[in-house]
């Protein structure tokens, strides 16, 4: 065949008379003499591009094949010039060339064709800029992740996987978590294992060092990472190492993608109590009811430091913990009610207030304690006949945070009942009693903090005077100066003399202002 005794004489000359083939009408001879050329090599170059520098017309699928397989960056400006070919085919073509040329000049090319209404073209100029691994087209590509065609989407992410930038990760991972195509999801899963292998590789041998320093300089830059460290970091769940498996749940919780919430729960069975404690911390930082459910369960734990922590953290989550929590206030166990009591205190949720009231009659002393607590922090008025209820129970600690809620609530209609409180026989209920009745600000209450200057306990006569104060009154200045008297005139416990002189300075100001 003439070709092939083209291919006898010397490179240039035999390029020189082959590339005139390329124009030929018969498809078989176009690809035969590319594939010729081809082999060729470098030598074909030269008389290659001499000869399309005027070429008219369509460039075909086998011109472009061609400068991509010689990847030639004097092929580029010919390519560019052709982007706008009609034939799909043939753009893609030219994608594919620019891709494996791989020069910067061919980046705005590549850019347009990631734009083209083809997804074919968008698929070959995503793989290409993906090899070209310019940052310039990181926005571009991130863009193209929500193309209605999930073969773009694909290109699109395996692209940003192989440019390697750790910003694109929030993008990639929440195309690896709501993407409907699995084959997206994987390839984006994939994406972020390749970034964050290049981002954390270091960091997270460093985690495991034996100095603490250098693990918490890990642990740090690990957070800043973001994203880009989750996958690698949900491998190190199950490292041999409890300490890292405890820091690995740690950064998770702080980097603050809900979707390590279910590898973080894996962690709860583990042996180390150490990594458990780890892992509700963790999930404190995960705003999702799914985090809800799980610290719920943990609230039941027989361990009081993880329990303990797994109030922490529900209280963290906020509104969003109300709901498992609230569950367990039927919980056959009172130490798990009255965790669930405490949380929902510190949520300040006012919808727990009617079962909060039910546990101030609870079998539970602890029960009762907690919800009396409870119902202090949301601060509702609606609390009170229950709460006064409770100043009768039968165990001193309940009686004395009923009345230090009902001084929270600040509600008149709790002052009579707890001035009936005033001759308790625990010190601890009077101290509350009289610190409330300072609060809610009945000035009935003035006659009986003035006699409860006399009581047999300082903590009593401190908040005697300490309520005096709040309630303005005036009448009690006389015997506050004999409290303030220095010793050995007065033989009053320090504290209490400086109780008086402070209540003396703030009433005696007021008596001044008429």
């Amino acid at each position: 065949m003439a070709i092939d005794r083209i291919r006898e004489l010397r490179i240039e000359s035999a390029a020189g008379a082959l590339v005139f083939l390329l124009a030929d009408p018969d498809p078989f001879i176009r690809t035969k003499t590319a594939t010729t050329l081809a082999a060729l090599g470098k030598g074909a170059i030269d008389p290659l591009i001499r000869y399309l520098a005027n070429w008219e017309g369509s460039l075909g699928t086998t011109i472009p094949q061609l400068l991509g397989t010689l990847a030639t960056p004097e092929g580029v400006d010919i390519l560019l010039a052709h982007l706008n070919e009609p034939d799909p085919a043939v753009r893609k073509e030219i994608a594919c060339a620019l891709g494996n040329i791989g020069t910067e000049k061919a980046l705005p090319g590549l850019l347009e064709l990631l734009r083209d209404l083809n997804p074919d073209v968008q698929v070959a100029a995503a793989e290409a800029l993906g090899r070209l691994g310019a940052t310039e087209a990181i926005n571009p590509l991130i863009d193209e992740l929500g193309d209605d065609h999930p073969v773009v989407r694909l290109a699109a992410v395996k692209a940003l996987g192989k440019i390697g930038d750790r910003s694109t990760a929030e993008s990639i991972s929440r195309l690896a978590s709501t993407d409907p195509s699995p084959e997206v999801r994987k390839a984006a899963e994939e994406a972020l294992t390749e970034i964050s292998d290049r981002a954390v590789k270091n960091l997270l041998q460093s985690i495991t060092a034996a100095d603490p320093t250098e693990r918490t300089n890990a642990l740090n830059r690990l957070v800043e990472t973001g994203p880009a460290a989750i996958v690698p970091l949900t491998r190190l769940l199950s490292h041999p190492d409890p300490t890292v498996r405890g820091i690995a749940a740690q950064v998770l919780g702080l980097i603050g993608d809900i979707g390590a919430i279910d590898a973080i729960a894996q962690l709860f069975s583990d042996p180390e109590s150490t990594v458990r404690l780890a892992a509700t911390r963790a999930l404190g930082n995960l705003r999702h009811h799914r985090s809800g459910e799980i610290l719920s369960r943990v609230l039941t734990d027989t361990d009081p430091k993880i329990a303990g922590m797994a109030a922490q953290s529900l209280t963290l989550l906020g509104e969003i913990a109300v709901e498992p929590v609230f569950l367990l206030l039927g919980h056959p166990s009172p130490e798990v009610r009255a965790r669930a009591i405490d949380v929902l205190g510190r949520l300040r949720h006012q919808g727990a207030i009617e079962r909060l009231c039910q546990g101030l009659t609870d079998s539970s002393t602890w029960v009762r304690i907690v919800s009396a607590q409870a119902l202090g922090e949301i601060g509702e008025n609606q609390a009170t006949p229950a709460l006064v209820a409770a100043l009768d129970d039968p165990d001193r600690v309940v009686r004395a945070m009923a009345a230090e809620a009902l001084g929270k609530l600040r509600d008149y209609r709790a002052s009579m009942k707890l001035l009936e409180m005033l001759h308790d026989p625990s010190d601890l209920v009077r101290t509350n009693v009289f610190r409330a009745l300072g609060k809610i600000g009945n000035p009935a209450a003035v006659p009986f903090l003035i006699q409860a200057l006399d009581d047999p306990e300082p903590a009593v006569r401190i908040a005697a005077i300490e309520s005096l104060c709040n309630l303005r009154a005036v009448a009690a200045i006389n015997r506050l100066r004999t409290l303030a008297r220095p010793w050995p005139l007065n033989r009053q416990p320090r504290a209490v003399r400086q109780a008086a002189r402070w209540a003396l300075s703030v009433l005696t100001g007021i008596q001044e202002k008429g």
